[in-house]
């Protein structure tokens, strides 16, 4: 479709499907590590990753967040204050070090987002806000094919996607 087509189809306020405005999913294994989990959202740029079974399906999701927060005592969780603890980083280094080179599946959360490919763009905002997640994995017959975070979702609405 060109970008004349598309700018008069979403004018026409016709549904925008999610498999024109997703991004394939960059995804990670159940059992690959930390290290590994936080080298793949650094090379890709992400905030998350699905972590998906080698058959396809969705397993979890794993973020930057659940990264950081495996790699801190659980007890930090807690405290609202923590200016009492020494900040030099050594005393710090064998939490994060450890943490790296468990599976993401300790990690992860369970509860994902998803969408199936063929549903509007409404479906999938109203799932965002509904859910309170910044993105929605896009699943076909079961299995990851893509992901379409807000950013995306919104300019495709409001026609920013063009051009």
């Amino acid at each position: 479709m060109s970008s004349g087509e598309g700018a008069s189809r979403r004018g026409s306020g016709r549904d925008i499907k999610l498999k024109e405005i997703m991004h394939p999913a960059v995804t990670i294994a159940p059992d690959a590590t930390e290290r590994e989990a936080l080298e793949v959202l650094l090379e890709n740029n992400v905030p998350g990753v699905p972590v998906v079974e080698s058959d396809g399906t969705l397993a979890g999701f794993v973020t930057d967040g659940h990264l950081l927060a495996s790699a801190l005592p659980k007890y930090f969780a807690t405290m609202d204050d923590v200016s009492f603890i020494s900040e030099g980083a050594d005393a710090w280094v064998h939490y994060f070090t450890e943490s790296a080179d468990r599976p993401v599946s300790e990690v992860m959360t369970r509860k994902v987002s998803q969408i199936d490919v063929g549903k509007s763009e409404i479906v999938a905002a109203h799932k965002m806000v509904h859910d309170g997640v910044s993105s929605v994995v896009v699943t076909e017959g079961g299995r990851v094919v893509g992901i379409v975070n807000r950013l995306d979702l919104y300019a495709a609405i409001l026609g920013l996607d063009d051009g």
